[in-house]
């Protein structure tokens, strides 16, 4: 990830994504909420060295690759859409008003990004089957929208990626797994 190859940064997050999972089929309740697998893999990332290193960002100041909520404009124009995690260029980013550029309402704008990482958790007493699946299922939606949408300016073709951990019902025979512009990893618990 050091690089922003996508075969490399595939296999990385790979590695990273299998030890989050069996983390959570081992000890599920080390993840209390999504907030905590975010925490979790987020920590793994930066154990990796993806982002010891500061770099030069567009704009002069310092930045590093692996960011969290992060808030895309939809061709609306508006705040539509939110991510769990997201490894972008810094050196496309830009975090203060300089010149010709003017910071987006956000306070930071940029084009090249390399993978966009979904996270959701339903808990025991969570949402009902149908529901969650619903809900997975527009935040599928969701990362081919953010990556149709940002296909024009964005240098790299993203890693898409949604992690669904589930507490409640062992219900994998219901998710589609063969989506070819996403991975999706449906995990649950060993010992529930």
């Amino acid at each position: 990830m050091d690089s922003l190859n996508n075969n490399n940064l595939s296999q990385k997050l790979a590695g990273i994504i299998e030890s989050i999972i069996e983390s959570f089929r081992t000890y599920p309740d080390i993840f209390l909420t999504e907030e905590d697998v975010r925490c979790h893999l987020f920590s793994k990332l930066l154990n990796l060295n993806i982002n010891k290193i500061l770099f030069n960002t567009k704009d002069g100041s310092r930045s590093i690759k692996v960011h969290t909520e992060i808030r895309w404009y939809g061709s609306s124009g508006k705040l539509k859409y939110r991510s769990d995690i997201v490894i972008l260029e810094p050196t496309d980013l830009i975090t203060r008003n300089g010149g010709n550029l003017k910071l987006p309402s956000k306070g930071f704008g940029f084009n090249t990004f390399s993978a966009i990482i979904e996270i959701k958790l339903r808990r025991v007493n969570g949402k009902s089957d149908n529901a969650f699946i619903e809900e997975t299922t527009k935040a599928i939606d969701k990362l081919k929208q953010i990556r149709d949408e940002t296909k024009a300016s964005n240098k790299h073709d993203p890693v898409l990626v949604i992690l669904v951990f589930d507490k409640k019902n062992d219900i994998s025979r219901l998710f589609n797994f063969d989506d070819e512009e996403v991975l999706i990893k449906y995990i649950f618990p060993r010992n529930i």
